[in-house]
């Protein structure tokens, strides 16, 4: 008897930690019926009343800017630079991806750049999760999930809690989907931004006289703030051409 109800209390508990099927009651967002789209078109109709012609691709500062697709971080603002004034690069983190080397090369290469910023910032959503984390929420639903409480702003990897709202045709990594690496930060910041800015400086295709200097930005303050090591580690030497 007592098994039985025990068995009946792990079948409530499992049943009421099953997730509700995602049923969303608004519609498909299309070009149609999307609110932000139309405010968009109408954006650029203004704009392009005044716009200045701008046929030279070549950036006037001659250099590059890598850091985080965060919509607090604006370097044209922080930074005091207008649009044809750098190269912006932008990712989850401000890493030092494979794409965003392919980039940097280019800009390089092709296109005159001759110094690299990279700038990662406090409150970093890249610090709050882990691997194991997006991999379970992704198996679970493919569905948005949510953050369970704010996470408070440090320059340290914080293990937030995230959940799904909704169980919605999960994926498992590397078995329904090609394997990827999320690139979860999980070390401190400033051990984030030596990293980068080491694996930009160790590429054999970067040249050794090319400065590459490191920041963290303060979400907070506004401050930009160096990263002693990764300045050093980025520190312009003479090009050794080898003959």
């Amino acid at each position: 008897m007592k098994k039985i109800i025990f068995l009946l209390i792990l079948g409530i508990s499992t049943i009421s930690k099953t997730l509700p099927p995602c049923v969303s009651p608004d519609p498909v967002i299309n070009a149609e019926n999307s609110a932000l789209f139309a405010e968009v078109i109408e954006a650029d109709n203004a704009f392009e009343r005044t716009y200045v012609a701008q046929p030279d691709m070549f950036a006037k500062d001659k250099a590059i800017v890598l850091t985080c697709m965060d919509p607090r971080l604006t370097p044209n603002d922080f930074m005091g630079f207008t649009s044809g004034d750098m190269y912006v690069i932008r990712n989850a983190g401000g890493l030092a991806t494979e794409d965003t080397l392919r980039s940097l090369i280019i800009a390089y290469k092709l296109l005159a750049a001759n110094q690299i910023f990279v700038i990662q910032h406090t409150d970093c959503g890249m610090q709050k999760f882990t691997q194991k984390v997006m991999t379970k929420l992704l198996k679970e639903s493919i569905v948005t999930a949510k953050l369970v409480e704010p996470c408070e702003v440090t320059v340290e990897p914080i293990a937030c809690e995230w959940e799904n709202t909704c169980k919605c045709l999960g994926k498992k990594n590397c078995d329904d989907y090609g394997c990827i690496d999320w690139l979860a930060i999980t070390e401190n910041l400033n051990d984030s931004v030596v990293k980068t800015v080491k694996t930009i400086r160790k590429h054999p295709l970067i040249p050794s006289d090319v400065p590459i200097y490191g920041f963290i930005f303060d979400v907070i303050t506004g401050e930009l703030i160096p990263v002693e090591k990764a300045m050093k580690i980025g520190r312009a030497k003479p090009l050794d051409c080898k003959k």
